[in-house]
């Protein structure tokens, strides 16, 4: 017999809770096993229950989502925590990506189908984006290359120079090209090209990529 997927859900309005979990118990390989109003008492949970997939709002009373995403990937990598928001803002995106977030849903336009595949999605510890975050990220960072990721393009790490590293640091920090400028006092198309450069060293196939690798790797460290 095939194991549920065992759920916990955390998130400050009862309401929701209630809503989820019902929504969720009428998928025969999915188990609700728990809910919390708030980090602290998820955190208790987390530890009593092990579940396997975690979902969370990022607003909360007392520590903030991003706070509990970061503690279960430190202490409990084998809990995969799926974030469900109504924050589809690029630095909230990418913080949560940062903390250890497997995947982003937005709680306006998230259907029951789609919610149910990306629990199964995370579980099996892949990444899931709905449409609508994926347009967020792509808007912000649009340019591709061709190339594929290897092992000898990653290792070019130190082949970055202390501005390109400064830059990266920014990005992964969930600020657009034109905060980047004004932070650093230069123009856009400055930050454009040391973005490229950045990207053609590792030779990503997308500036999400190499916001996700850098986050991963701490590319952006001085």
């Amino acid at each position: 017999m095939k194991t549920k997927i065992r759920v916990l859900l955390v998130d400050d309005h009862q309401i929701i809770r209630d809503g989820l979990s019902n929504m969720l118990q009428e998928a025969a390989d999915i188990e609700v096993c728990g809910g919390a109003a708030d980090t602290a008492r998820a955190l208790e949970m987390v530890k009593k229950i092990n579940p396997d997939v975690l979902i969370t709002d990022l607003s909360m009373p007392g520590r903030s989502g991003i706070e509990l995403i970061r503690r279960v990937h430190e202490k409990h990598p084998g809990i995969h925590v799926l974030v469900l928001s109504m924050y589809v803002t690029e630095d909230y995106i990418f913080n949560a990506l940062k903390a250890g977030a497997k995947g982003y849903l937005p709680k306006q336009d998230t259907t029951k189908a789609e919610l149910l595949k990306a629990i199964r999605t995370v579980a099996r510890g892949e990444e899931f984006f709905s449409d609508t975050i994926a347009q967020v990220i792509s808007k912000l960072y649009s340019h591709s290359v061709k190339a594929t990721t290897t092992p000898e393009a990653i290792a070019r790490k130190a082949s970055l120079t202390s501005r390109e590293t400064e830059i990266l640091r920014l990005y992964t920090e969930g600020l657009s090209n034109n905060e980047i400028a004004e932070r650093l006092n230069i123009s856009i198309r400055t930050v454009e090209t040391h973005k490229n450069n950045i990207m053609q060293k590792y030779n990503f196939k997308s500036t999400v990529d190499m916001v996700k690798y850098a986050i991963r790797n701490n590319l952006g460290e001085a």
